[in-house]
């Protein structure tokens, strides 16, 4: 009966949030990141370089977007994406981001049919609706379908890698290819270098993936995308709109340095913690999910809808935990489910997030088979609590949306697309060390931390195979 209670307020939760309170719409194009991608192809398909401004002449005619100023978003991509993207760009915008979206309709669709069987609930309408539910109600993952973000998909097939390696070893690399294309969403494969069809299947999908960016930009394109990559990462590091240990730590008030020095040590810890995951945890998905989940510790770009990766470890937590296991990672689930730099960045979609907030509380309680009803009242009683005060903060401190805060932003006529990125983010504020911010940024990460933990907590109880 909980089961079903619980499910009942996370749809209705959602439905509510989705369709009645939904927040002031900013403006832009629909798909912002698609713009990217699409541009990117487009550019390509012209001959000209879509890691360079180039890319801003394809940008200005989309839908949304203003002319009128420099709002260049970059394409960061790696090259075997600019196949798909030159398919695409060879539609109009509208419809191409229509195709994209249904496209990341099933990505979604994917990932969670992944999580359940990797659950051990293969046969349950009402589980998988409630893995569907945490879903939507998960913040980077709305984000994700918000902006067109090829984390999704990416994250969506090393979740199938993850689950089908051993038994479908083709299918595995052929997900492996497509998931190498966002390295961050790919970062929890690593937990199954150490089985030896596993690791060959991704290392086949790694080949492929070199062979179709050859194509796209010749064989030495590995080196010339790993410089592309540094100019990028050195211009975002200490981004507001960064969630990585270096970015909060600069948000803080460390110098430079100091950040620097603080995110190579949380990502050392991070390693430790994953070896100490490896060398406890035999169930292969787990692995995966909890490799996953410490993922935004170490990797160089972590973005909200980024955050993703921390999906596979809530809902596996959901399906498998129980007693103090469950309450913590009830904790992390909701910790991560929230954006909460959303909530100083659109004021107006407070009530929005709460009740997203409130939906994956239900859903991750209706996958349970043992409900806590004390431990998850009690959660829920200081997650509301947390969740006022953090609303109290984002509302006092109000943090600026790129492009919105630019003004009639121009950049300087030699600048590459690197450093014309780094001139907008100036230009709109989001390089500011705000505390307030960084405050913020860090509770999702200490979700990650807290659904890594239950993981190994759980197979150090119960070690499955």
């Amino acid at each position: 009966m909980i089961r079903y209670v619980s499910l009942a307020v996370a749809l209705a939760s959602i439905l509510v949030a989705l369709f009645a309170v939904r927040p002031h719409s900013t403006p832009g194009p629909y798909l912002r990141d698609f713009e990217a991608y699409w541009s990117a192809g487009a550019t390509w398909n012209a001959r000209a370089d879509p890691y360079d401004r180039a890319i801003w002449h394809a940008e200005r005619t989309v839908p949304g977007v203003d002319p009128a100023r420099d709002e260049l978003l970059p394409f960061v991509g790696p090259p075997p994406t600019l196949l798909l993207w030159s398919l695409l760009a060879r539609l109009p915008y509208g419809v191409a981001a229509i195709v994209w979206s249904a496209a990341l309709a099933i990505a979604l669709l994917l990932l969670v049919r992944a999580a359940v069987a990797a659950g051990g609930r293969r046969n349950a309408p009402v589980v998988f609706l409630a893995a569907l539910a945490l879903a939507i109600a998960w913040g980077p993952v709305t984000s994700d379908l918000a902006l067109g973000q090829l984390a999704l998909p990416a994250f969506a097939l090393a979740s199938l890698v993850a689950l089908v390696a051993t038994s479908l070893p083709l299918i595995a690399a052929i997900a492996s290819c497509v998931a190498l294309a966002q390295p961050n969403a790919s970062l929890g494969l690593v937990s199954l270098f150490d089985r030896r069809r596993e690791a060959l299947a991704i290392a086949i999908g790694a080949l492929l993936a070199y062979a179709l960016g050859a194509l796209a930009a010749g064989p030495g394109w590995p080196l010339r995308y790993a410089a592309m990559l540094h100019a990028h990462a050195a211009t975002e590091r200490f981004d507001a709109i960064q969630f990585t240990p270096a970015s909060i730590a600069f948000g803080f008030g460390a110098s430079p340095a100091l950040a620097t020095t603080a995110g190579i040590l949380v990502g050392l810890l991070a390693v430790a913690a994953a070896i100490g995951i490896a060398l406890r945890v035999r169930d292969r998905f787990a692995r995966f999910a909890a490799f996953s989940a410490l993922a935004p510790f170490v990797a160089g770009f972590v973005h909200e809808h980024d955050l993703v990766v921390a999906y596979a470890a809530a809902a596996w937590c959901a399906l498998r935990t129980n007693g103090a296991e469950r309450v913590l990672s009830l904790i992390g689930a909701l910790l991560v489910s929230v954006d909460w730099l959303g909530l100083a960045q659109r004021p107006t979609g407070l009530t929005q997030s709460a009740l997203l907030a409130l939906g994956a509380c239900g859903a991750f309680v209706a996958l349970g088979d043992n409900a806590n009803a004390r431990g998850t009242l009690a959660v829920a009683a200081a997650f509301a609590a947390l969740f006022a005060a953090a609303s109290s903060i984002a509302l006092a401190h109000p943090a600026p949306i790129w492009p919105d805060a630019l003004g009639a932003f121009h950049a300087p006529a030699t600048a590459s697309a690197a450093g014309v990125w780094l001139d907008e983010q100036r230009a709109s504020g989001l390089l500011a060390p705000v505390p307030a911010w960084a405050l913020l940024r860090s509770l999702p990460l200490a979700g990650c931390a807290l659904l890594a933990s239950a993981i190994y907590r759980r197979s150090s109880c119960c070690r499955t195979a």
